[in-house]
């Protein structure tokens, strides 16, 4: 091995022995480290040219507005001191005062001008809406050449003449003023202003809720008769550079997405895509062979791999003991099933026999009796095990349909012929409700023969109205109506007989001897169909 693929082979394997969360973090770190310098200096530059560039087009719209504005007021001023001159030197003043009014009506119709020329102290020069407002400010003015008014919102401009008592006062509310500016329109937000230091005039009103946002001011270099024209704005928050700034990391997050998918994919997916298709089609007692080792695959997806084959052949042992234990216990259950039944036949074969050798009707309806119980305890467990032993409850209706045949099988050829009836829904008990069911249908049946031979019985069973799961037991019959016979073998222990089978199914049993009826309540074997 050469002395260049010593570090290489030493590097190979100090990859491989990486967790894949410590690879994939180095590779990621790498890809994106120069992705990450390239966004912090273009935002940087960008955001920097991008704030100087927008300040110098501001300063500039701010400056020419305050240009216009002054252009402007210095026309309306030349016109007004002019016509101040003309009346205090004696010329046809109403002839000035007209030509002052043409030319400020041609400009704007709301300046208000007060030429205040004359010896005597009189106006003789009014032009415009001089509300009481504005002529107290003009009384009141400052030596200053322009004065800020509150109230009604305007600035007033004081002119003198060459003359000592030439002197003119025009009064500009914000919206001409505002109008003579013209500023431009593409600020979002922002509010223009005229005045000094102490105060200010807003041509423009914002909202409430808009003044708070504005938080930057630009001052015209323009001075406009001792006021300067002011812009309060927003600054802006999310500029060209800003923006880009915000869409470069995602940018990297794509970059990264990628990237860290193609690695992942390699290391992680494709392995696990493998090894979950080898988990899909394993079946029990199949040998696998290992996964295929490379350089990029995932240590654990290897050590996983390992563990699901150890696992596999774990399954397939105890699978296999486990169907060997179910075959034997399959054949257990299956010998002890016919063994019971033929039990069953046995006693009852051999009860029928001691029958035969009966002395007295009485012990012979004693055998009968006993024979009954026996043929429905063998009728549940019949109809209990199928024929591969599972148990998928007991039919209602076949249940009662043999015990009904056994009562007419037994019967005397000289005893009257038992009609017995029933109309029972696809109902299916449980076995430990089935045995006392059938002994409980077995007592009434045999209470009815032997009390009231021959008299009809009908058996009705159905899913009540309050519970679907609870099953209805009706049972009816003239032979269960009040008489001396029923209650002396009921008094002889047979009450005490079905009212202990219902208390082995926890629920009531109810008689009602006027109608020749008893009902029970049980529940119904919900795996049944």
């Amino acid at each position: 091995m050469t002395a260049s693929k010593v570090p290489f082979h030493r590097l190979r394997q100090l990859v491989t022995r990486m967790p894949i969360s410590l690879r994939m973090f180095l590779i990621l770190l790498l890809a994106l480290l120069p992705l990450a310098v390239i966004a912090a200096l273009a935002a940087q530059q960008l955001e920097s040219q991008a704030q100087s560039e927008r300040a110098k087009l501001l300063q500039q719209n701010v400056d020419d507005s305050a240009q216009r504005l002054q252009s402007k007021l210095a026309l309306d001023m030349a016109a007004a001191r002019s016509a101040a001159n003309r009346i205090a030197l004696g010329e046809d003043g109403p002839e000035s005062c007209t030509q002052l009014r043409n030319t400020l009506s041609a400009r704007r119709s709301s300046v208000v001008a007060i030429i205040d020329a004359a010896a005597d102290g009189s106006q003789p020069c009014i032009i415009g809406p001089a509300n009481a407002q504005v002529r107290a400010a003009i009384r009141n003015a400052e030596a200053r050449n322009s004065s800020i008014l509150a109230n009604p919102q305007g600035a007033l401009f004081i002119v003198k003449g060459r003359v000592a008592i030439a002197q003119a006062a025009l009064f500009y509310p914000s919206a001409d003023l505002f109008e003579m500016a013209d500023p431009v329109e593409d600020i979002p937000i922002s509010q223009l202003e005229l005045g000094r230091e102490d105060k200010s005039l807003a041509l423009t009103t914002l909202p409430r809720r808009l003044m708070d946002r504005l938080d930057s001011l630009m001052t015209g270099q323009a001075d406009i008769y001792g006021l300067r024209l002011m812009l309060r704005y927003e600054r802006e928050r999310k500029s060209s550079p800003q923006f880009l700034s915000l869409v470069l990391p995602f940018l990297t997050v794509i970059a990264a997405a990628l990237i860290g998918f193609l690695v992942v994919n390699r290391m992680l997916i494709e392995p696990m895509s493998r090894l979950l298709y080898k988990m899909r089609r394993y079946e029990t007692g199949q040998l696998l062979p290992p996964m295929r080792r490379t350089m990029l695959n995932a240590s654990e997806i290897e050590e996983l791999d390992n563990a699901f084959l150890t696992l596999t052949g774990k399954v397939a042992t105890d699978k296999q003991a486990l169907d060997e234990g179910l075959e034997q216990q399959i054949r257990l259950t299956r010998e002890v099933h016919h063994r019971v039944k033929n039990n069953l036949q046995i006693i009852a074969s051999l009860i029928s026999l001691h029958a035969r050798t009966a002395d007295t009707p009485e012990a012979d309806q004693a055998y009968s009796r006993i024979r009954r119980r026996v043929d429905a305890l063998s009728v549940v467990h019949r109809n209990h095990y199928a024929e591969t032993e599972q148990s998928r409850g007991i039919d209602l209706r076949a249940l009662v349909g043999e015990l009904a045949g056994s009562f007419e099988a037994g019967r005397d050829d000289d005893e009257p012929a038992q009609c017995i009836s029933f109309s029972i829904e696809n109902i299916c008990v449980d076995q430990d409700i089935g045995v006392p069911i059938a002994f409980l249908l077995t007592e009434v049946l045999d209470l009815v023969t032997t009390t009231r031979p021959g008299t009809a019985i009908r058996i009705i069973a159905k899913p009540t109205d309050e519970d679907p799961d609870k099953i209805l037991l009706i049972l009816e019959s003239e032979g269960l109506k009040d008489n001396a016979e029923l209650e002396r073998r009921l008094a002889e222990g047979i009450d005490r007989v079905l009212i202990g089978l219902a208390r082995q199914l926890r629920t009531p049993f109810e008689r009602d001897l006027e109608g020749g009826r008893m009902c029970i309540t049980i529940p119904r074997f919900k795996a049944c169909g």
